[in-house]
């Protein structure tokens, strides 16, 4: 009987990974870590010891916990290259995760992580694919898809204390609440900015990146002052940097908010800047975001050439795979002014058709209100004052259901100019009491 109890425990007991022979101790040591740390509770310091010394095989997960802790491959502590392939080829996958997020294919990460989080994996590695699966999503403007991942992963580093990467998941949360304009984005992005101004050492690209993001939330909610304080906090935080992208997102951002304060000149050299820095990078997708920001102030200052030429190259770019659909539905509502400001009343309106459309298929309400307003003027202009007004009436109503204050303000004053023109004073009165008030 005792035969056969030792025999079911010897059965039932895991072998083990076979490591090379002080393998792990000369990884501890290199770390500079102790005992302990290399545990990182989850398994006890004599485990750790035993292992070092020999008397003691690591199992898959200890193995892996040894090499996450000490930043070394699996296949550092290995006896032979094939001693643990189940275990090799997960650190393969995470590392390629790590590199497709470093190139910027965030395309092939959502593409590739969905599957792999099908597959047996700890806590510790299934937080991470979660992390980068959301990141991909963020950076692809699908804000809706981000969430389904970050707050799971940040749960998680929450938990093991991983405050590092905590301030990571805080902040990528916090851009795809930003995204659908959730009023918590800027309460999470504050906290992340916060908590990582406390890190020691301090990691410079972080609190510059979170910087950036909050400005951009400013620029969203028409707070231009806020956005220009914290851009020029992010390009000053970012010092000596060498993301050049980065880099030009924030100037990029700084030409914005100074279009938006009737800067021009501020404006154009911050733009200017900005696509010297995405020429280098090579980054296509915002140089047509740049091109479509630069046609709308030359369109503002009455260059309708110049600024048909940035909006026609932007539309051609955001044909581009993993270009923002939304950004297509601004462009075309762009060009669309740009009709209606040389008289081309019946090109405006098959532009404008198609960037209702387009804004319609993304939800994207600011367009269809920006399109609703210009339908207005073009109604105005034909003498259609009852088309007009619905369409007025159109734009009004998403403006005040999204409390946008200074775009609501900014469509009233465009139906009294298109209404006082065609001699309806009494109701361009109306409106230019309520962009007043």
């Amino acid at each position: 009987m005792l035969t056969a109890i030792l025999d079911i425990k010897h059965r039932g007991r895991r072998k083990g990974i076979a490591v090379r022979e002080g393998s792990v101790r000369q990884a501890r040591t290199e770390a500079g870590l102790s005992l302990g740390q290399v545990a990182s509770h989850k398994v006890s310091r004599t485990a750790i010891h035993l292992i070092e010394t020999g008397r003691s095989r690591p199992s898959l997960e200890t193995l892996d916990l040894i090499a996450r802790q000490t930043r070394k491959p699996v296949e550092f502590f290995l006896l032979s290259p094939d001693g643990a392939p189940e275990l090799t080829q997960r650190r393969k996958d995470l590392s390629e995760l790590d590199r497709l997020t470093l190139m910027r294919d965030f395309q092939k990460v959502v593409d590739f992580a969905p599957a792999l989080l099908e597959q047996n994996w700890g806590d510790e590695d299934a937080t991470l694919i979660h992390f980068y699966l959301g990141q991909a999503y963020c950076r692809l403007i699908r804000p809706t898809d981000a969430l389904q991942h970050l707050p799971l992963a940040r749960e998680e580093f929450e938990r093991v204390g991983d405050e590092w990467m905590a301030v990571e998941g805080l902040d990528w949360e916090s851009t795809a609440l930003g995204f659908m304009e959730d009023p918590r984005a800027i309460l999470l992005a504050n906290e992340a900015l916060v908590r990582c101004r406390r890190l020691d050492p301090k990691p410079p690209q972080t609190e510059a990146r979170i910087l950036g993001h909050i400005a951009n939330m400013y620029i969203v909610a028409h707070a231009w002052s806020e956005a220009v304080r914290y851009y020029e906090a992010a390009v000053e935080a970012s010092g000596g940097l060498k993301d050049l992208l980065q880099l030009a997102r924030m100037h990029h951002g700084l030409g914005t908010a100074y279009q938006r304060m009737r800067q021009p000149i501020k404006a154009r050299q911050q733009f200017d800047k900005a696509l010297a820095l995405y020429s280098i990078e090579s980054d296509l997708s915002d140089v047509y975001r740049l091109e479509n920001d630069l046609g709308d102030l030359l369109l503002h200052q009455g260059h309708l050439d110049s600024a048909e030429q940035h909006f026609r190259s932007a539309l051609a770019g955001s044909a581009a795979p993993n270009m923002d659909r939304r950004g297509r539905a601004y462009i075309l509502t762009n060009l669309g002014e740009v009709s209606l400001r040389r008289g081309k009343r019946e090109q405006a309106r098959l532009q404008l058709a198609e960037a209702m459309e387009a804004g319609r298929v993304v939800g994207e309400q600011v367009v269809m209100a920006n399109v609703h307003t210009l339908l207005g003027q073009l109604e105005a202009q034909e003498g259609n004052l009852e088309l007009a007004a619905e369409h007025f009436g159109s734009a009004i109503q998403i403006l005040e259901a999204l409390n946008m204050p200074d775009r609501l303000r900014e469509c009233h004053l465009a139906c009294a100019e298109s209404l006082y023109e065609r001699g309806d004073i009494a109701a361009a009165a109306l409106h230019w009491k309520a962009a007043t008030s």
